[in-house]
């Protein structure tokens, strides 16, 4: 019997789509990209989902939106490699873990990340439209700029003490993982899981990664290079990247 396809609906270098795409690497998972442009998606994944964001996965017959309940569904369906611990107590933490960063650690770097992409849009539209022609990423890329006070807007950038609680969230989230990681890998238990993803994945806009899934488009702008040069130091930095490295498994595609 054939395998049901499974499909991910998905924005290109985004963060919450990259915690999908991980899990999907991380089972093994054979599964098939819709990538979309930001903006113009929404009619897709509202006739999909009933709602406007990504990432959404199609898998056994149903549409399910957001990373964290993908996760889930993932983790019921392939629960070998597991992303959550075995422990009743570790699994609890580590699902507390994902959804206060999801909450709060990645909007908090799709802000400071988006200080950036407001005034280089050509940037934006070469990242997100990496699969399109360089006519749909010329005609993306004048959109933008037609749009550009509600993307900025959207993405909580219009308001300079929203980005500076954005970067004081972030501080925060990385001084805690810091302190987790000091005497110990992993966020929760001695293995990699769910939590160890989600820490990594959300702190990808503001460190320069070489995983092909979430590489900068070239060039890069001096001012995005300057962004992950103000955090390049911290040494959960350093950790994430270790995390991509050592449990970012080859896409099954």
């Amino acid at each position: 019997m054939t395998e049901p396809t499974i499909i991910l609906h998905q924005f290109r270098a985004s963060h919450f789509n990259d915690k999908v795409r991980w899990a999907l690497a991380f089972k093994g998972l054979v599964h098939q990209r819709n990538t979309l442009l930001p903006g113009p998606h929404q009619g897709t994944i509202r006739k999909l989902s009933g709602q406007t964001s990504t990432p959404v996965l199609e898998l056994d017959g149903r549409a399910i939106a957001g990373s964290a309940a993908i996760i889930d569904a993932l983790e019921q369906r392939v629960p070998s490699p597991a992303l959550y611990p075995a422990d009743t107590k570790e699994r609890q933490d580590a699902l507390d873990i994902q959804s206060r960063f999801d909450r709060d650690l990645g909007p908090a770097t799709r802000t400071i990340v988006f200080t950036v992409f407001v005034n280089e849009l050509g940037y934006p539209a070469r990242t997100f439209g990496g699969e399109a022609s360089a006519v749909q990423r010329g005609v993306y890329r004048l959109v933008l700029s037609l749009v550009k006070p509600m993307m900025a807007k959207t993405n909580g950038v219009t308001d300079p003490e929203n980005v500076k609680h954005c970067s004081v969230i972030t501080q925060q989230a990385l001084d805690w993982i810091a302190e987790r990681t000091a005497q110990q890998k992993f966020l929760v238990g001695e293995s990699f899981s769910v939590a160890d993803l989600t820490a990594a994945a959300l702190l990808s806009p503001i460190m320069q990664l070489e995983h092909p899934d979430m590489r900068p488009a070239a060039p890069v702008p001096a001012a995005l290079e300057a962004m992950w040069s103000e955090w390049k130091n911290h040494p959960p930095i350093h950790w994430a990247k270790g995390i991509y490295r050592d449990h970012r498994p080859a896409d099954a595609r």
